[in-house]
């Protein structure tokens, strides 16, 4: 190991650390392809202890999950079920992450509990 760029880290000729010198490039950690969409979904739960439900859509889909706006604030792992409106089928995810749009609006990201390729009714590359 070389201790001497651990410990005195490298500077450019303008005396500024360079510490994007030598990083890794970003490696994508998803599962599955996103495909950008906006498929009408409602959204059924649980906060504080009363039942939801709203009406929304999609901005982005995957084999393994969603993410759409939601304007009930939830909590992440909470369980939520989502009905596919053009299939009017219904499949039982998990908030996974919250986001925001270029818009500033909060995204909320979920995965599904059950396996279910088909569920979007979209063919997804590989």
């Amino acid at each position: 190991m070389d201790w001497g760029k651990l410990l005195f880290p490298r500077r450019s000729k303008f005396g500024r650390k360079t510490s994007g010198v030598g990083k890794p490039p970003y490696i994508e950690r998803r599962r599955g392809h996103r495909v950008l969409a906006a498929m009408p979904v409602f959204i059924y739960g649980h906060t504080l202890g009363m039942p939801f439900f709203q009406h929304t859509e999609t901005a982005n889909i995957s084999v393994q999950g969603g993410l759409f706006s939601l304007s009930v604030k939830v909590a992440r792992s909470q369980k939520l079920l989502v009905t596919n409106v053009q299939t009017n089928e219904d499949l039982v995810c998990r908030v996974v992450r919250f986001a925001k749009s270029e818009q500033g609006q909060p995204l909320i990201g979920v995965e599904f509990l059950q396996p279910s390729p088909q569920f979007w009714s979209v063919e997804f590359g590989s």
